[in-house]
């Protein structure tokens, strides 16, 4: 995924390691069951392990420690917020679910997909009474709008304001008589900002660390002003040993348009010597770059000069990033801006990683190879793999221009881009993999595993 997804596609394999906590509610419902669907969402909660992740703590200080606590109390806020985006009956659906103890199943099923639909059965909702298909559009606009009524809309406004009601950090709503209107993030959802804003100035405050310390600060900021270009650029910039990543990133809520930022966290530890081992393979992005099978024309001839790769363990996730399967990698930043003067950063969660290849890929391979053939499933190549996968997701077209108009690829694609930037970064990180074995970079040995 760009946790993308940034996460999505083979990312995105077969395992929820941390369920959700008590942080979600719902009410009114008629949520009692017969035999046969309470055997159905049984074996929905089954399709999901729950695993227990550690990550290595003894490097950090009690300072370091104290800064964790508030980055994931921090983080329970942003939950609240992404519950809302998608779908704003959530929250009290949550609630009602929660009062009743005929409804544990169901509960848990929510909180794993942060909603009444399972993102595993094509967003098939699992509780009676709320809306089927589940909303396009999330909880980002009003629920009768249609795609040509926003588009009308759209025309009427002046560039500005359409880079507003398109841009990421907006939700679109209706005023009092009844014209669609764009609200801004920091506004839409400032009863939860705000005081995340808070917690990470304390964060800030706490550490010893200038990038973190920078980081946290203009990322505190940005929740309240919707700026949230120096805070990515100190993201990139970031070079600690606690590596936390917080805000709205990633669009797949937003089937309507992908127009539209979720909000998630990640907060996570670094492992040096992983991290320092992976270098090599950011020296050859251009290079990859240069060899892309596509016209001259959609090559980046100067990728930003900074493109770090961080291998990191997983402490604490909330929002997107908590939801359905989990992600074992992602690049970030999404902004165009950004990754054309900076690059983008990979970060590869290595124990969520282990937890799929031996909860997930083992069990399947058992089935599908043979003994012989089994011998061959290794870590490494299931981890390399990955890494082409988001090594690529920066790589190619992504700001263009039709005609005599500057644009970019995920605004022309909308609604299709993630699912065609997922299908392109697959399969070039099998390209990229061909690429770098051919150059001695990646050992031969490792194609046939891979």
């Amino acid at each position: 995924t760009n946790q993308e997804n940034s996460t999505g596609g083979f990312m995105r394999l077969g395992i929820l390691f941390i369920l959700l906590g008590g942080l979600f509610s719902f009410s009114g419902l008629a949520t009692t069951h017969s035999k046969g669907k309470s055997k159905d969402l049984i074996q929905k909660l089954n399709r999901l392990k729950k695993v227990k992740l550690t990550a290595n703590v003894d490097s950090l200080t009690e300072t370091d420690k104290k800064v964790l606590s508030k980055l994931i109390e921090a983080s329970t806020l942003l939950d609240e917020i992404y519950l809302r985006q998608v779908w704003k009956g959530n929250p009290e659906l949550l609630k009602v679910l929660s009062q009743d103890p005929k409804s544990k199943m169901v509960l848990r099923l929510f909180k794993q997909n942060a909603g009444p639909w399972s993102r595993l059965d094509h967003d098939e909702p699992f509780i009676p009474s709320v809306p089927n298909p589940k909303p396009l559009g999330a909880g980002f606009y009003p629920d009768d709008m249609t795609k040509s009524e926003f588009e009308n809309w759209l025309k009427g406004l002046s560039k500005k304001e359409q880079s507003s009601a398109t841009g990421f950090f907006s939700v679109i709503q209706r005023d009092p008589s009844g014209k669609l209107v764009s609200i801004p993030y920091s506004e839409a959802y400032r009863e939860f900002l705000e005081p995340i804003s808070q917690l990470l100035l304390e964060a800030s405050a706490l550490t010893q660390d200038p990038g973190l310390k920078k980081y946290l600060k203009l990322r505190s900021e940005a929740f309240t002003s919707d700026q949230y270009y120096d805070s990515d650029v100190a993201w990139m910039d970031l070079d600690s040993k606690i590596e936390p990543t917080m805000g709205p990133y990633e669009t797949y809520e937003d089937a309507l348009f992908n127009y539209k930022a979720a909000f998630e966290s990640f907060v996570t530890i670094r492992d040096d010597r992983e991290t320092e081992s992976l270098k090599k393979f950011s020296t050859h992005l251009q290079d990859i770059e240069n060899q892309l099978p596509i016209a001259e024309e959609y090559k980046n001839k100067k990728l930003g000069a900074n493109s770090p790769i961080r291998v990191v363990d997983q402490v604490f996730t909330a929002g997107e990033a908590r939801r359905g399967v989990a992600t074992a990698a992602f690049n970030l930043p999404n902004d165009e801006k950004v990754i054309k003067e900076k690059g983008s950063k990979r970060v590869m969660l290595k124990n969520v990683q282990k937890a799929k290849f031996e909860n997930v890929l083992i069990p399947i391979s058992k089935i599908a190879l043979s003994p012989k053939s089994q011998s061959e499933v290794a870590f490494e190549p299931f981890f390399t793999h990955i890494l082409m996968h988001e090594l690529v997701h920066g790589l190619g077209p992504h700001q263009i221009k039709i005609g005599d108009r500057e644009t970019t690829v995920r605004m022309q694609l909308k609604d299709l881009y993630a699912a065609l930037e997922e299908a392109k970064a697959d399969i070039t990180g099998l390209f990229a993999m061909n690429h770098l074995i051919s150059k001695q970079v990646i050992d031969k040995s490792l194609s046939r595993s891979m």
